[in-house]
């Protein structure tokens, strides 16, 4: 026996094939209608070609291709160079550190011999003071004191612009994940050990952020950029009877050889990434659908030229006019029309 809702189901399509209306129904009991098949691909959030900055060895430091977390190291340019680098910096930093250190220690003797005389009876204090020719009091001390934290500070300043420097050079040599994502190496993977000779004009590897997944659409026809982009989605057949519906995230105007082109951004559901992820770049097909209202109707346009007979006409437009007196079109469709009662 079948269910009521499968007999309702059986009604509506014998309703559709003898008057060519077709009432859509999609997900979650909200009706969905096909309006026409467009060119897309899958395209993740952000893609990042990395270009070494210079050329030479590169070491392959993470070697697995695929899913990586956010700063993970994976490749490092001229390697020996870097530790050859990171030794002269350690030199100049103890050369620093050895220069201050031996300024201070004259001061701090400096220091010391004015403290031992500024604890001498009042008599000796006056002949010692008479011998070097040099005022003792609270003010020399204090002045030795500023030079000695001058000179330490120096010290610490310089080494800092030493470290920068170095550091700076580390992340011109270093390659690390910017955002947790995907990665695909452009080179063939040498043995362990080994390293790649590059160059600086081509990328040695590219980085996909797939934490969005996006299926793309050139709205190349302006009458389907009228619709309220709110109410569309795109369905991709994924083989095996299985399909995937991407609901609008956004649009972007784009410029081309051939101008400005509309392009619509829907987005992939978050448990259908992994599935998708392979169809990245492929060329697709996806199929448009608009989410109708109550008052929507779906009406075949092969119904309407059947049912036009002899009639001429020069627009889907003009027919409806005089087949379907007092209805508008809401979208002009593959195969069908969208059509709108509207009130005078």
């Amino acid at each position: 026996m079948f269910s009521t809702r499968t007999v309702l189901y059986i009604i509506v399509i014998i309703l559709a094939g003898v008057t060519g209306y077709v009432w859509a129904q999609g997900e979650n009991d909200e009706n969905y209608l096909r309006i026409s098949r467009h060119p897309a691909k899958v395209v993740p959030r952000r893609v990042l070609p990395i270009t070494p900055d210079m050329a030479g060895e590169l070491e392959i430091i993470h070697r697995a291709e695929g899913w990586v977390e956010k700063d993970t190291l994976l490749l490092r340019i001229n390697p020996e160079e870097l530790v050859l680098d990171e030794q002269e910096l350690h030199q100049q930093m103890e050369r620093n550190n050895l220069t201050a250190e031996t300024e201070i220690l004259q001061l701090l003797r400096q220091k010391e011999e004015l403290e031992f005389i500024s604890k001498l009876p009042p008599e000796r204090r006056m002949y010692v003071v008479q011998q070097l020719k040099a005022d003792v009091d609270e003010r020399a001390i204090a002045l030795l004191e500023r030079k000695i934290t001058m000179l330490r500070e120096n010290a610490r300043l310089s080494n800092e612009r030493l470290r920068n420097a170095f550091e700076k050079k580390r992340k011109l040599r270093e390659i690390t994940m910017p955002f947790d994502g995907r990665i695909q190496y452009h080179f063939a993977m040498p043995e362990d050990g080994q390293t790649v000779l590059v160059g600086t004009n081509n990328p040695v590897v590219t980085i996909a952020d797939d934490s969005v997944l996006y299926v793309v659409v050139n709205m190349t026809d302006p009458a389907l950029s009228r619709l309220d982009a709110s109410r569309l989605s795109v369905l991709l057949e994924m083989g095996g009877g299985r399909t995937l519906t991407a609901p609008w995230s956004h649009s972007k105007v784009q410029k081309g050889d051939r101008g400005e082109t509309m392009v619509y951004y829907f987005t992939v559901p978050e448990t259908m990434r992994g599935r998708v992820w392979p169809q990245v770049g492929a060329n697709l097909v996806a199929h448009l659908r608009y989410r109708a209202e109550a008052e929507d109707v779906y009406v075949s346009k092969a119904e309407l030229a059947r049912e036009a007979g002899e009639r001429r006409f020069e627009s889907w437009e003009e027919l409806l006019a005089a087949l379907r007196p007092g209805y508008a079109v809401v979208f002009n469709g593959e195969t069908h029309l969208c059509i709108k009662k509207f009130d005078n």
